[in-house]
C-alpha cells in the first residue's frame, strides 16, 4: 500500500457527481479519513484536492472513502500512466550489473513501466498503472538491494544522498593494516636476517597476517562480501562478486598454506598472499571513496537549484500581520510578504510594491527586472530592492522552479540510445569474467603446475575487471551535462536529445521574434478610396485590438499614439496566415496580407508601392472596408543584432539555417539577405510548418526547429530536435526537446554545442571503459599484471570516468 507524505497535496478524479449536494457528500467522506487536513471538491473539473498531515494515509484509503459514499474515485491519468514518474532511492548498487538487476526486479512487478535506474544518482524511476509502490520496494529488496520512497526535493535530501562517509572511515582503517600486512609479507623477502628470524615462528607469523587480513576483509570490506552474497542469492553477479571471489580466493589459499603447507610440497608455508587480499580491499575502498566524492560534485548543479527554494515564507494573517511559516504551509491564494534581499517563496502575482527581481536563475538575464503590481513573479527569484506583497498562485510541486527541478531530474535519469549496448553487455559481463578467471586458473595449473601462481593470476583477472566504469560512463555524463545546461538557462528534455543534437544538419528558424527583434513598428500608411488616414487607423486598430499578434499590436500602439479612440469590434474572426476581420460601426473591416489583393483585383500603382515596401524589408498589410481596398499599412521589424553572427555560427557547425515565415517573399528575402541565409520558405502558415519539417526529413536530413513553443508546436513535435525559446515560467513545461529561457539566439548554438560535447564525453567514457577491460583482462590472464596493480587500476578506472564527466562543468 503506497502512503502519502505529510502535507502532500494530491488530486483524485471523481465520477458520479451531478450537483452541489454531491460535492458536499464527497468532501465529508474524505474529511472523515483520519489524517486529512483539507478537502476541496470541484464539480466543474470533477476532481478532489486533498491535503494530508499523516504519513500513514494511503491512496487506497481515500479512494475507498469516496467509493463508500456512493461515488467513484481514481488517481488522475497523469499519476497512473505516463505522467509523473515515481522515484525511489536505491542502496547497495555498485556497478552496471546492479543497475540491470534492479531494473529487472521493478519490471517484473505487474503494472510498472518506463523503468530507468541511474547508478550515478542511486535512483530508480518508473511509471505505474495499478502497481503498488510497496510491491516494487519488496521486489527490489528481494533482489538484494534496499529501496525507499523519495519524499521531497530539498537540499537536505540531496545532502543525505551524498558521500557515504563509511568508505572514508573504512579505508582509513584498512590502509595502515594493509601496509603492515605488506611489510610482514614482503619484508622477509628482501631482508635475509629478517627471513632467518621469522623462520622458526613462521606459522605464528602467517597466523598474525591471517588475523589482520581477516579483519580488513570482513570488517572494513564486509560490504563487498554481503553484496556478493545478495547477488548470488538472486542468481546474478556483480562487482561485489568479483571482489569477494578474488580476495576470498587469495585469503583461502593463503590460509591453506598457513595451516597445511609443507616444505618441498606443492603448497609451501611461504606461499601466502595475505598482502594481496589486504591491499586490494584497501585500494578498492579508496577508489569507491574517490568515486563517491566525484559523483557528489556532479550533483552540484541540482543542489544549486534546490538551494533557490527558500525554507520559509511570511504569510499575512487575518490581522494583517506577517507570520513566518514553513514553505510547505503556503497555500494557493495566501497573501505573502517578501522582504528586501529575500527569495520569492512561490509563484504568484504582485499585489503591492515595485520590487526589482533577479531572475537570472530562470531567464539567464543578470540585470534585475523591475516589477509592478499585477506582474507575475517566480518562486526562487531574489528580491534585490524594496519589500512587496504578493498573492500565491502556484505552490509546492506546481511552481516553475519545482517543475524545472523535476525536469532536470528526469533528464538525468534518462538513457541515450548508446546505453542500450552497455546494458546488454552488463548482463553478461561478470559471468564472462568469472569464466575467464577459471580458465586462467586451470591454464596456469596445467602449464606450470604452480597453484600459487595460478591463484594469483586468477585473482588479478577478477579484480581488474571493472563493470563500475561501464555503469558510470553514461549517467555521470548525463547528470553533469543536464545540470550544466540548467545553470545556463537551457533545459534538455532527455538523453535522446543529445543524440539528435549531434545529428542535426538543418535548422528551421521562424523570422518574427526569432531572427528579428519582434518589436513591430508601423512605418507606412497609404490611403485609398477617399478614406482619411485617421478613419483608416480607427477602423483597422479597432479590429486589430482583438488580436495579440505582434503585427496587430503594432497597429494598435501607433493608433493610440495618435490619440485616435478605438471602437468595439464585433464578430471578429482570425484567419490563420491571412489576417483578421470584424464588424466596426456597421462596416465590415478586414486586415491581412497582400493575398487579399487576389480577391479584389490588381492595380499597377498599388503593386508598385507594395513591391517598394517589401524590397525595403517591410511587411505589407491590406485594409479592406466593405470589400473595397481602403489603404495599405507597412510594418517594420529589424533583424536582431546577434542574428547574423548566429547564422554564421550555425554554418560553422555544418548546420544549414533555413528561414520559415508566413511573411511575403520579398520581405522574407530581404531579411534573409541581411543575415546571410540562402534558403527561405515564405508564405508558410502556422499549420504548414510541420510539412516543411517533413520535406527536409524526406531529403534524409536531421531537422532541428526553433520556435516559441506555441504557434510552432506541431513543427517542434515533428522535428527531430525541437528547440523552444520560452519565458522563465514556461521553461519547465515546454514539450520541446530543448527549452531555452528567454530569446537568446546564442543559447541555441550553446545548447547544440553543449549537447554534442556531452555526448562526446560519454562516448569517451564508454570507449576507455571498454578499452580498459579489453586490454586489462588479457594482461592479467597472461600473468603480466599483479593483483595489487589490478586493484589500483580498477579503482582509478571509475574515478577517471567520473572525473572526465566533470570536465563538462567547464564547457
Amino acid at each position: 500500500m503506497e502512503t502519502i507524505k505529510t502535507a502532500d497535496r494530491i488530486r483524485l478524479d471523481i465520477k458520479g457527481m451531478s450537483c452541489a449536494s454531491c460535492v458536499t457528500g464527497v468532501e465529508k467522506a474524505l474529511a472523515r479519513v483520519e489524517g486529512v487536513s483539507e478537502v476541496s471538491v470541484n464539480l466543474a473539473t470533477n476532481q478532489a484536492e486533498i491535503v494530508c498531515d499523516d504519513d500513514l494515509i494511503s491512496y487506497e484509503s481515500l479512494i475507498q472513502a469516496v467509493d463508500d459514499a456512493g461515488f467513484e474515485a481514481a488517481l488522475p491519468e497523469s499519476g497512473r500512466k505516463n505522467g509523473a514518474a515515481h522515484r525511489l532511492k536505491i542502496k547497495g548498487m555498485s556497478c552496471a550489473s546492479c543497475v540491470a538487476g534492479v531494473e529487472k526486479a521493478i519490471a517484473k512487478v505487474p503494472g510498472t513501466g518506463d523503468v530507468s535506474v541511474n547508478l550515478a544518482t542511486s535512483e530508480a524511476r518508473f511509471t505505474r498503472d495499478g502497481a503498488d509502490t510497496e510491491a516494487v520496494i519488496q521486489a527490489i529488496e528481494a533482489a538484494g538491494f534496499e529501496a525507499e520512497i523519495i519524499r521531497n526535493d530539498s537540499v537536505a535530501e540531496l545532502s543525505a544522498s551524498k558521500t557515504d562517509q563509511s568508505f572514508r572511515r573504512r579505508f582509513l582503517i584498512a590502509l595502515p593494516l594493509a601496509l603492515l600486512v605488506s611489510v610482514m609479507d614482503m619484508g622477509p623477502m628482501f631482508i635475509h636476517s629478517w627471513h632467518e628470524a621469522i623462520h622458526p615462528i613462521l606459522f605464528e607469523w602467517n597466523l598474525a597476517q591471517l588475523v589482520l587480513t581477516g579483519f580488513i576483509m570482513f570488517y572494513a570490506g564486509r560490504q563487498f562480501f554481503t553484496g556478493a552474497w545478495k547477488a548470488i542469492r538472486r542468481k546474478s553477479a556483480d562487482m561485489n562478486v568479483l571482489v569477494a571471489v578474488g580476495t576470498g580466493a587469495a585469503f583461502l589459499f593463503s590460509g591453506y598454506a598457513t595451516f597445511f603447507g609443507r616444505e618441498g610440497a606443492l603448497v609451501e608455508p611461504m606461499d601466502v598472499y595475505f598482502d594481496t587480499a589486504a591491499v586490494i580491499i584497501a585500494l578498492i575502498l579508496l577508489g569507491r571513496w574517490m568515486e563517491e566524492r566525484a559523483r557528489d560534485k556532479s550533483r552540484d548543479a541540482l543542489g544549486g537549484l534546490l538551494k533557490l527554494t527558500p525554507p520559509r515564507a511570511h504569510r499575512i494573517d487575518a490581522q494583517g500581520e506577517p507570520v513566518t511559516i514553513t514553505l510547505d504551509q503556503v497555500r494557493t491564494g495566501d497573501e505573502l510578504l517578501v522582504k528586501a534581499f529575500e527569495q520569492v517563496p512561490v509563484d504568484g502575482e504582485i499585489l503591492s510594491g515595485t520590487p526589482s527581481l533577479d531572475e537570472s536563475m530562470m531567464t539567464g538575464e543578470s540585470v534585475p527586472a523591475d516589477k509592478q503590481p499585477g506582474d507575475a513573479v517566480t518562486g526562487g527569484t531574489r528580491n534585490t530592492a524594496q519589500s512587496f506583497r504578493m498573492k500565491a498562485i502556484a505552490v509546492g510541486k506546481e511552481t516553475a522552479l519545482a517543475r524545472l527541478i523535476e525536469a532536470v531530474r528526469r533528464a538525468q535519469g534518462s538513457k541515450p540510445p548508446i546505453q542500450r549496448l552497455v546494458d546488454k553487455l552488463s548482463a553478461v559481463f561478470v559471468p564472462v569474467v568469472i569464466v575467464i578467471a577459471l580458465i586462467t586458473l586451470l591454464g596456469w595449473m596445467f602449464v606450470e603446475g604452480n597453484p600459487a601462481k595460478a591463484v594469483v593470476n586468477m585473482v588479478a583477472v577478477l579484480i581488474i575487471a571493472c563493470p563500475c566504469a561501464l555503469g558510470l560512463a553514461t549517467p555521470t555524463g548525463i547528470m553533469v551535462g543536464s545540470g550544466r545546461a540548467a545553470e545556463k538557462g537551457i533545459l534538455i528534455k532527455d538523453a535522446v536529445t543529445l543524440e539528435e543534437a549531434r545529428k542535426a544538419d538543418v535548422i528551421l528558424l521562424d523570422k518574427t521574434g526569432t531572427l528579428t527583434t519582434g518589436e513591430m513598428q508601423l512605418t507606412g500608411i497609404h490611403t485609398l478610396s477617399d478614406f482619411s488616414e485617421k478613419e483608416l487607423l480607427h477602423l483597422a486598430g479597432s479590429v486589430e485590438q482583438e488580436s495579440d499578434h505582434p503585427i496587430a499590436q503594432a497597429v494598435v500602439r501607433y493608433t493610440k499614439s495618435k490619440e485616435i479612440k478605438l471602437s468595439r469590434a464585433e464578430q471578429t474572426e482570425t484567419q490563420a496566415g491571412t489576417g483578421i476581420r470584424g464588424l466596426v460601426e456597421g462596416k465590415q473591416v478586414q486586415i491581412g496580407s497582400v493575398a487579399l489583393l487576389n480577391e479584389t483585383g490588381n492595380d499597377a500603382a498599388i503593386r508598385t508601392l507594395i513591391s517598394d515596401w517589401q524590397e525595403a524589408g517591410r511587411t505589407v498589410l491590406v485594409v479592406l472596408i466593405d470589400g473595397t481596398i481602403a489603404g495599405l499599412l507597412s510594418i517594420s521589424d529589424e533583424p536582431r543584432e546577434d542574428a547574423a553572427a548566429f547564422v554564421e555560427q550555425l554554418k560553422a557547425l555544418d548546420i544549414l539555417p533555413v528561414m520559415v515565415t508566413g511573411d511575403q517573399e520579398k520581405t522574407a528575402r530581404y531579411v534573409a539577405g541581411k543575415l546571410g541565409m540562402e534558403q527561405v520558405r515564405f508564405g508558410v502558415k502556422p499549420d504548414e510548418k510541420a510539412e516543411v519539417v517533413k520535406y527536409y526529413q524526406q531529403q534524409g536530413k536531421h531537422v532541428a526547429m526553433v520556435g516559441d513553443g506555441i504557434n510552432d508546436a506541431a513543427a517542434l513535435v515533428q522535428a527531430d530536435l525541437g528547440i523552444a525559446l520560452s519565458s522563465g515560467t514556461d521553461l519547465a513545461v515546454s514539450s520541446a526537446d530543448i527549452t531555452i529561457a528567454g530569446a537568446s539566439l546564442a543559447k541555441v548554438v550553446e545548447a547544440i554545442t553543449l549537447s554534442r560535447n556531452v555526448l562526446r564525453i560519454i562516448r569517451q567514457n564508454l570507449f576507455w571503459a571498454f578499452v580498459y577491460n579489453s586490454v586489462g583482462i588479457p594482461l592479467a590472464a597472461f600473468g603480466i599484471l599483479s593483483p595489487m596493480f589490478a586493484a589500483l587500476a580498477m579503482a582509478l578506472s571509475s574515478v577517471s570516468v567520473v572525473s572526465n564527466s566533470l570536465r563538462i562543468r567547464k564547457l
